[in-house]
């Protein structure tokens, strides 16, 4: 009788984690209170995993908002996110007043329209010194009034701290200014965290978003930073002169947890929007490196890396809107591919969350 027990108690300590497993399958655990990251998949606050499939919105470039917005008219694309184009300061007299309180309206209109909103401060795009991260744009996303509206909207919201800060690739010590980007971004996650701001944050990549091989370098160390372990790290695939396709299997095989912030079919250089055709049409100028959106997409698609569309528009370039007016209705050529692409349109491959109603 002793050795048929010692026998039983074995059997059920070797089966009982498959039995838990089991369990939790059929009834779910207590939902989370953010949408949280583990290993390189973004999940939803009911553990449900979710690949971020959606547009760029620039919406304080719209100086109709607050009056009006294009959420409405997005939701109609499929996508079940959207990125928003938010400032600290604009910089311009003449775009009209916005608050934080239209932030709040508009935040829980993504809910209503079953969209992960991802927040980012456009202040500093494009500028090479990552301090200012914490010298100028902390300071905005830890103030009380801020932090009372990011908390609301906490279950389902992701921040983008800084759009396209920082230099790597193009800094003349590649060393140096890689450790500088690591230590601000490492600075801020703690004020962040501190805060007790728990949901994911949204990193871009140094070199106007471009250099996607530096996660592949600090990625780990800076997700090991966060006490959370709660990061994206996010890619722009403006890849005319520099392709980091190859380097998307060195993250995927790093585990790591890369979405692709902006993707597009036009490329901005010598002081034109419009420069490189990034979509292969060949119509103005063909990019260097060959590279083009459409087959990035399809590389996207089969590692289930989630993207987003720059963008719905307004934009210095019309053809890389994807809408010509911003409504449904008016797609552009780009805006129909994006939208209804039979592989990798957003139509048939973004998913929204189950934990909208």
């Amino acid at each position: 009788m002793n050795e048929i027990m010692s026998k039983l108690a074995t059997a059920i300590a070797k089966f009982f984690p498959y039995v838990i497993r089991s369990i939790y399958s059929i009834f779910p655990m207590t939902p989370c209170q953010t949408l949280f990251v583990r290993g390189r998949f973004l999940y939803d606050t009911g553990r449900k995993q979710i690949i971020l499939r959606g547009v760029n919105l620039p919406l304080l470039d719209d100086w109709n908002f607050p009056g009006s917005d294009k959420l409405t008219e997005v939701e109609q694309t499929g996508a079940n996110a959207v990125r928003i184009e938010w400032y600290k300061d604009y910089g311009s007299q003449d775009r009209p007043v916005y608050t934080v309180t239209d932030l709040d309206n508009f935040l829980t209109k993504c809910k209503t329209n079953r969209m992960i909103p991802i927040l980012g401060l456009w202040d500093l795009t494009c500028q090479n010194d990552p301090d200012l991260l914490n010298m100028q744009l902390i300071s905005w996303w830890t103030t009380d009034p801020v932090l009372s509206v990011l908390k609301k909207h906490q279950q389902y919201l992701v921040i983008n701290l800084a759009n396209e800060l920082g230099a790597y690739r193009w800094a003349d010590d590649q060393v140096t200014a890689l450790t500088a980007f690591k230590n601000a971004h490492k600075s801020a996650i703690t004020n962040i965290r501190n805060a007790g701001l728990d949901m994911p944050m949204m990193i871009d990549a140094p070199d106007c978003g471009t250099s996607n091989h530096a996660f592949t370098s600090i990625g780990q160390e800076l997700i090991d930073h966060d006490p959370k372990h709660n990061l994206l790290l996010s890619v722009h695939a403006y890849w005319a002169d520099y392709d980091g396709t190859a380097e998307i299997q060195n993250a995927v095989n790093a585990n790591l947890p890369i979405v692709f912030g902006e993707i597009a079919n036009k490329q901005a250089s010598e002081g034109d929007e419009c420069y490189f055709d990034l979509d292969g049409t060949n119509q103005r100028h063909s990019p260097p490196t060959g590279f083009t959106y459409q087959s990035l997409l399809l590389t996207l698609k089969t590692n289930d890396i989630g993207w987003f569309a720059w963008s719905w528009g307004p934009d210095g370039c019309a053809s890389r809107q994807m809408s010509g007016n911003g409504n449904f209705n008016n797609l552009t050529t780009y805006g129909q591919d994006i939208v209804n692409n039979a592989a990798y349109g957003l139509k048939n491959t973004a998913i929204r969350s189950s934990m909208f109603p």
